[in-house]
C-alpha cells in the first residue's frame, strides 16, 4: 500500500506536466496558425494593386481555410469580392469581419465605402463613424473625408461640412476636404472662405483639374476679381482644351 500511495503524486505531476507541454504547444500551433493567416491576407492586398484578382483571391481564400472568423481576412475577401463585382458576397464578408471584431477601424471604413458606393448614405456614415471612434485608428481623417463625400451624394451640405473641418483638422492639407470645403462655401454664397479654400487645395496638390479650374473661376467671377478670373480660365484653356469646362467656358 505505501507502494501504491507513493506512486500517485507522481503520477499526478506526470499529468501536470504533458498539460503544460501539450497547452503550450498548442499556443504555439495557434501563433503559427495566425502569423501564416497574416502573411496570406498580406500577399492577397499586394495582388490586388497591380490587378491580379486571381491571386489575390487564391491567397485569402487560404487564409479563410485556416481562420474562418478573422476580422482582416473577411475583410480582405469582401474587397476582393467587390473588385470582382460580387456585391452580396462583398456585402456579406464586410458584415463578418465588422461582426467578429467590431474594433477592425479598417474594416469599417471599407464597408462604409461599399455602402456609399451601393447608394446607402446612412449605413455608411455609421460605419464611418464607427472606425472615427476607435481611437487607435491610424487615418481618422480618411474616415472623415469619406463621411463628408458620402454626405454631399444625399445632398447633405452642412453635415458633409463638419465632417470635412473635422478631417481637415487632423491633416490640414487633405485635397479632397479642402476641395469639398470650397465648393460648400460657394454654394452657400461665401466666395471669399471658398477663394481661401481653393487655393489650400491647390498649394497642397500643386497640380489642378478641370474641375477645379472651373470652380475657381467662378470663385473668382462671383468677387469681382477680374484679372485672376482670366488667368485660371487661360490655365483652363491651355491645359484641358478638351474639357467640358473649357468648352463650355464663356
Amino acid at each position: 500500500m505505501k507502494d501504491i500511495l507513493c506512486k500517485i503524486p507522481a503520477l499526478m505531476l506526470l499529468s501536470v506536466i504533458v498539460g503544460c507541454v501539450s497547452t503550450t504547444g498548442q499556443k504555439a500551433e495557434e501563433q503559427k496558425q495566425k502569423e501564416l493567416v497574416g502573411t496570406y491576407v498580406q500577399l492577397s492586398a499586394g495582388y490586388m494593386q497591380p490587378g491580379r484578382l486571381d491571386l489575390a483571391k487564391d491567397y485569402i481564400e487560404k487564409a479563410l481555410e485556416i481562420d474562418a472568423d478573422d476580422s482582416q481576412a473577411n475583410n480582405v475577401m469582401a474587397i476582393v469580392q467587390w473588385k470582382l463585382k460580387d456585391y452580396d458576397a462583398a456585402d456579406k464578408y464586410f458584415r463578418k469581419a465588422v461582426r467578429k471584431d467590431p474594433d477592425n477601424a479598417a474594416a469599417q471604413n471599407n464597408y462604409g465605402v461599399f455602402l456609399c458606393e451601393r447608394g446607402k448614405i446612412d449605413k455608411a456614415v455609421y460605419r464611418f463613424e464607427k472606425a472615427i471612434d476607435n481611437a487607435l485608428y491610424k487615418t481618422p481623417a480618411e474616415a472623415n473625408l469619406n463621411a463628408g463625400l458620402c454626405l454631399m451624394k444625399k445632398p447633405a451640405l452642412e453635415q458633409a461640412e463638419g465632417y470635412f473641418k473635422s478631417a481637415l483638422k487632423f491633416d490640414p492639407k487633405l485635397p479632397g476636404a479642402l476641395y469639398n470645403m470650397a465648393v460648400i462655401n460657394f454654394e452657400a454664397g461665401r466666395a471669399f472662405p471658398a477663394r481661401a479654400f481653393i487655393e489650400r487645395y491647390f498649394a497642397a496638390t500643386r497640380k489642378d483639374t478641370p474641375e477645379s479650374l472651373m470652380l475657381a473661376i467662378k470663385i473668382e467671377r462671383a468677387l469681382g476679381a477680374k484679372d485672376a478670373e482670366a488667368s485660371y480660365a487661360l490655365k483652363l484653356r491651355s491645359r484641358y482644351p478638351d474639357s467640358p469646362q473649357a468648352k463650355n467656358l464663356r
